[in-house]
């Protein structure tokens, strides 16, 4: 083997090296980037999931003051009837009034809240879709960035076959000549 097929063998091996330690970095990067959607998507998760129990949270302890004020009024309400009978009907029919409004702001509340629970899923799922879709891109990106790494070594391989071939034939020739000049030729 001649030194030149060994300078060429070594080029060749620390130009794949090369390849290899860029392909395994954009690899490693790609990995970290889809770590990181997915522990953003985790933290969106958990930020709504704590939204999420905090109004449930705020809506029963809503319920509950609004039980105790109830209870609160109705036994005002009773304490009222047996002071006067007269101002106690106006009284129950307010009171009335006032357990029908807030049942309304409940379920109005309890409505508004199952709204924003279905925007904020709406809105993860859509985030989702678009990290899909990110990493579609990146994959394809990376499989046609193998494939193009995969062309130029073939074309470099065979650019280095035909220059040995070529250097070949040329010693060749120049051993004839020498053979030839020797005296020593066919």
């Amino acid at each position: 083997m001649t030194t030149l097929d060994v300078l060429t063998d070594g080029a060749i091996a620390r130009e794949q090296e090369g390849e290899k330690r860029h392909l395994t970095a954009t690899i490693a990067a790609l990995r970290q980037a889809l770590e990181d959607a997915e522990a953003e998507r985790n933290a969106v998760r958990q930020s709504v999931r704590a939204a999420y129990e905090g109004e449930i949270a705020e809506l029963k302890a809503t319920i509950t003051a609004v039980r105790d004020a109830l209870e609160e009024t109705r036994h005002e309400g009773r304490a009222a009837v047996e002071r006067a009978v007269a101002r106690s009907a106006d009284e129950i029919t307010q009171l009335r009034h006032t357990a029908a409004a807030l049942r309304d702001a409940i379920e109005n509340s309890r409505e508004d809240h199952r709204q924003e629970i279905q925007r904020l899923n709406a809105a993860a799922h859509d985030e989702g879709a678009q990290l899909h879709s990110a990493i579609r891109t990146l994959r394809e990106q990376l499989e046609d960035a193998a494939f193009r790494a995969q062309t130029l070594k073939q074309e470099a391989l065979a650019a280095a076959t035909r220059e040995i071939e070529e250097l070949k034939a040329t010693c060749r020739a120049l051993r004839h000549e020498l053979e030839v000049a020797r005296g020593n030729a066919p």
